[in-house]
């Protein structure tokens, strides 16, 4: 019980006040615990960013691999990027920090910089991995490479949800419908095409 109050009172206070505003008083007094309890529970600041960004991440996990369940080829990763759709329109606060979190590892004093850089290979891979299944059953066009795909795959959704998160104005929603039809004819094999 402590761990959710102190993990969503860190969420709120990184949302209002950013990561420089987020300390560990502020997290104990929003919480209704000491910053002793904080402290101990997360050691620092570093150690509260690290519990925090595997918090979030790991909802995103489970939403991914909800969607995914049972598809692969280019229908798992239609719904991999359909599924980060919706985690915007449903959970923007958690995605707003997840990513906010995930860029300060950029900095390489950032304690969690390795669990950022992990948490990217898995992606990377699991894109890899469902586009090599796709070919093998002949539903993803076989000179798709699998790696430079995933890469591709990867930089394009976090580049939509960067462009989301600084343009409001910005239509995620249709961003993500162009993209999708766009994975769709790039995984296609020539011959399905040609016969639609």
């Amino acid at each position: 019980m402590s761990d959710r109050r102190l993990t969503d009172a860190a969420i709120e206070l990184l949302l209002e006040r950013g990561t420089a505003g987020t300390t560990l008083q502020a997290i104990g007094e929003r919480s209704g615990y000491s910053r002793g309890l904080v402290t101990h529970r997360f050691g620092s600041k570093a150690g509260l960013f690290r519990h925090v960004l595997h918090d979030v991440t790991q909802g995103w996990r489970q939403r991914l691999d909800a969607a995914v369940a049972g598809r692969t080829g280019t229908e798992a990763i239609c719904a991999a990027a359909d599924a980060l759709r919706r985690f915007i329109a449903e959970e923007p606060e958690r995605l707003r920090v997840m990513y906010m979190l995930c860029f300060l590892s950029i900095d390489p004093s950032a304690e969690y910089r390795a669990n950022v850089a992990e948490a990217l290979t898995v992606q990377r891979a699991d894109v890899a991995r469902w586009v090599r299944e796709g070919q093998a059953r002949g539903l993803v066009a076989a000179q798709v490479s699998p790696t430079r795909f995933a890469e591709q795959f990867c930089a394009s959704t976090y580049g939509i949800v960067y462009q989301w998160l600084f343009g409001r104005d910005v239509s995620h929603q249709r961003m993500y419908r162009e993209f999708i039809a766009d994975l769709r004819r790039k995984l296609t094999p020539v011959d399905t095409l040609q016969r639609r």
